[in-house]
């Protein structure tokens, strides 16, 4: 049930974005305490991009859980900034990340709902 989206401006291989993706699957887990088995990740074609009127490297996240806290907002916004930066070489000052909390019964799943 958690889903992480990635949007960049960079260009990134295919070897680099599987990389990536594996880190911040077994990270969202983590940071969750969800199991792994339940965690989407998804990283989008590069495409143009702005932030500061500049088009240099720059990423926009999307997480979505059921059942976000604070806490796991705050440690979540840390966590990805930083894996952005060490494995993308994106500056943290140019990624911004968007949380949604999704009610259970709006996450649909194996033919069900949470």
């Amino acid at each position: 049930m958690p889903l992480l989206k990635i949007s960049t401006n960079k260009s990134v291989d295919v070897a680099a974005k599987q990389v990536f993706l594996k880190i911040a699957s077994k990270n969202l887990a983590e940071l969750l305490q969800k199991s792994e088995k339940y965690v989407m990740t998804r990283f989008d074609a590069e495409g143009p991009m702005t932030f500061n009127g500049t088009d240099e490297a720059t990423a926009y996240l999307e997480i979505k859980s059921i059942g976000l806290t604070s806490q796991q907002i705050n440690l979540l916004t840390k966590a990805m900034a930083e894996l952005v930066h060490q494995e993308l070489d994106i500056d943290p000052a140019r990624i911004y990340i968007e949380f949604s909390d999704a009610p259970a019964n709006h996450w649909g799943w194996n033919k069900t709902t949470f």
